[in-house]
């Protein structure tokens, strides 16, 4: 049986999703059409078809997705949180083009790599006051810690370019965002050093860079990894 087309399916979904809320939001479509850029990737594509066929979230005709994965950390109860695939405010619409992504890469974590939906948040935020981890996901125990954090950008370029920034931020140790040379980064430095994740997994639509963690007094070890453990060995840490 031949592969599916995942790249070719996705355009179609999304462009027949931007008619849709062109015509809600009675604004006129482009003669171009919807541009998507940077290309999808077919892994990418392949995994948002994936979770969406798997009910992992589901799209209005606004564009808004709506999932459990979006729930508060420890909230199962909660009510869901939602994201957007269409930015239109202010206008023109347009695509936002990192929540592609960030949506399949959940897919991915839960479809080929054994995690339950309860260990995977979307957008998470912190139990009680709502306050942004500031990563775009998370991968979570069953007890609540938090044992990968994952960042989507949205080019090759980019992707690199956090991972520079956070080496030198770990290697300095401990020091403010206005006394950094990095600001647009150093929170990912913030995140790591106050809960301690075993793994930071940086993703774009086109690579991936995963870091094991070692942490120390003073300063934070990096370690390059060909890819993201499996769950197997991730929980056994």
């Amino acid at each position: 049986m031949m592969e599916r087309d995942w790249v070719g399916e996705l355009e179609r979904w999304l462009q027949e999703r931007f008619v849709e809320l062109c015509d809600a939001i009675d604004q006129r479509v482009p003669a171009s059409g919807l541009r998507i850029n940077p290309a999808l990737a077919p892994q990418e594509a392949k995994y948002f078809l994936l979770g969406m066929e798997a009910g992992l979230f589901q799209t209005d005709d606004l564009g808004y997705i709506q999932s459990l994965l979006m729930v508060p950390s420890g909230q199962g109860n909660a009510r869901p949180r939602t994201c957007q695939i269409f930015w239109y405010v202010p206008p023109p619409p347009r695509l936002y083009r990192e929540c592609i992504c960030q949506l399949s890469i959940a897919s991915f974590l839960i479809i080929e790599r054994g995690w339950l939906t309860s260990h995977v948040v979307v957008n998470p935020v912190e139990d009680g006051d709502g306050t942004s981890y500031g990563m775009d996901i998370l991968v979570q125990s069953p007890e609540g810690r938090i044992l990968v954090g994952v960042e989507i950008k949205r080019s090759v370029a980019e992707l690199q370019k956090l991972i520079t920034d956070l080496r030198t931020c770990c290697k300095r140790g401990f020091h403010p965002r206005d006394d950094c040379g990095f600001p647009q980064n150093h929170p990912k430095y913030e995140f790591c050093a106050r809960y301690e994740p075993a793994f930071f997994w940086a993703v774009s639509p086109e690579a991936n860079i995963c870091l094991g963690m070692k942490y120390d007094e003073s300063s934070i070890s990096l370690e390059q990894l060909d890819s993201l453990p499996p769950r197997s060995l991730i929980e056994l840490l």
